[in-house]
């Protein structure tokens, strides 16, 4: 996999439209790539090539634009941003999987499921502390976190009781599809360096 030392019109054109086609993803997943009404964390998926390929502090650009988009998007409390940054952070200093023609798509997976499982970690805690005490008598749904509940890919009775089952489906269906996503992005971004095949 060969980085890019700079950035072509292709890349930053295939870097808006497909930036915006996950934004978009996130707000209506569809139905069929749902696992247990939870779908998988498409910001995730087009983020973790993105930093594989550019580095840490591109990937670190990619995710505040993500971040701040889908807030834009939604009306919510809790934000992906911090789990995106750690995210771009860690992926983006992953400099070995450079020298190889692209990652595994094992390690594709686990890595996205990774991925998935801090996002929706940092958003629960996000909603735990900004939760108001007073509003537990509520019905699931209503309240402060009824506003939330689309960025963290739960809805209703999910978030309040179930929190476990959609962090582990989403990160489940976002692993699934890492894989197929992950490298056509990375063919997108970043041409395979076939040059120690010559040598």
């Amino acid at each position: 996999m060969r980085p890019a030392t700079a950035w072509s019109p292709s890349v930053l054109i295939g870097a808006g439209a497909t930036g915006l086609a996950v934004l978009l993803l996130s707000l209506s997943s569809p139905g069929w790539l749902r696992l247990g009404g939870v779908g998988p964390n498409w910001l995730v998926l087009w983020l973790l090539p993105w930093s594989l390929s550019q580095g840490t502090r591109v990937g670190l650009i990619g995710a505040c634009i993500l971040g701040f988009a889908l807030e834009t998007m939604t009306i919510g409390s809790a934000t992906p941003l911090y789990g995106l940054a750690l995210l771009a952070w860690f992926w983006g200093r992953r400099t070995g999987y450079r020298h190889l023609s692209f990652p595994s798509p094992a390690a594709m997976a686990v890595q996205a499921s990774f991925g998935s499982l801090l996002v929706d970690v940092t958003l629960m805690l996000q909603l735990r502390l900004l939760a108001d005490p007073r509003a537990s008598h509520l019905q699931p749904g209503s309240g402060i976190l009824s506003s939330d509940v689309a960025a963290a890919g739960w809805f209703g009775r999910e978030i309040t009781t179930a929190g476990l089952h959609g962090t582990m489906a989403a990160a489940l269906v976002t692993g699934f599809l890492a894989p197929l996503v992950g490298t056509l992005l990375l063919r997108l971004w970043c041409p395979p360096d076939r040059s120690h095949h010559h040598g």
